[in-house]
């Protein structure tokens, strides 16, 4: 199979989809659905595919952050709050996403796509509010949930900004604006954690990295500025459409590796 960084059309796909993954996830959550099965498909190892796919994350994070900046709606406090035990999570999460074996990463990330596509489709269940004074909880059971989050981002990442948009509208008293802002802010502290790990253990392709992040630094500055209600309604139908078919592709493709095994 040819791998995308030897390819000019793939650099160009990587970059379209890098666009549209980011502008996915700054609105709602769950563009890596796409982005990661498409490295995997364009031949990468799936420890690498999974490693490359968070240097187009924290492109995005850091162009979804400029554009709510502009907009006033940093928390940096509450990022610290509920940031830290992230981190400390996304470690322990990268550490395990390296030594998984490919064979079974690929059947795992198919059951967390129909698993965030299944979120997308019932919704968020985040309601109303307005923040006068931003709370978030900081008691050990809400640092826990922080900590877990992180180790899914570090493991897998695909689907956490789903995961922490129910989150937070459970733990803090943020409307969904503000708490997109912090999914971003918090996304780019435990996803830098996560990086390092991945680089340190060899498993990043930076021609498609770089590709991907170019994609996703215009994206997420778009997706940032188009959070209208319509825009995610629209955004998360797509991703359902297409997270089931990547889904079932994901575990053709495991049943057919197996039944050749077995043969």
């Amino acid at each position: 199979m040819l791998v995308a960084s030897q390819s000019a059309t793939g650099i160009v796909s990587l970059i379209a989809a890098g666009v549209v993954v980011s502008f996915i996830n700054s609105i709602s959550g769950g563009g890596s659905v796409l982005s990661l099965p498409l490295l995997i498909f364009l031949g990468l190892p799936s420890a690498v595919a999974n490693g490359t796919n968070r240097f187009g994350v924290l492109m995005g994070s850091l162009g979804s952050l400029a554009g709510f900046r502009s907009q006033g709606m940093l928390l940096p406090r509450q990022t610290w709050q509920v940031g830290w035990p992230g981190a400390l999570g996304a470690v322990l999460g990268s550490v395990f996403a390296v030594k998984l074996p490919d064979r079974f990463f690929n059947p795992v990330l198919a059951v967390i796509i129909l698993f965030v596509v299944t979120m997308t489709f019932r919704g968020h269940g985040v309601t109303a509010k307005i923040a006068t004074v931003p709370k978030v909880r900081t008691d050990w059971p809400a640092n826990l949930i922080y900590a877990c989050i992180g180790f899914y981002g570090g493991f897998i990442q695909a689907g956490s900004g789903l995961i922490m948009i129910y989150a937070f509208s459970q733990m803090t008293n943020l409307d969904i604006f503000r708490i997109n802002s912090l999914k971003v802010s918090n996304t780019i502290l435990f996803i830098s954690m996560s990086l390092i790990t991945f680089i340190a253990a060899g498993k990043i392709d930076w021609a498609m990295a770089i590709a991907l992040g170019m994609g996703n630094l215009v994206g997420g500055w778009a997706g940032s500025h188009w959070q209208v209600r319509k825009g995610s309604v629209w955004v998360n139908r797509f991703l359902l459409l297409t997270g089931i078919a990547i889904a079932a592709k994901l575990l053709w493709d495991t049943w057919v590796a197996w039944m050749q095994r077995s043969g």
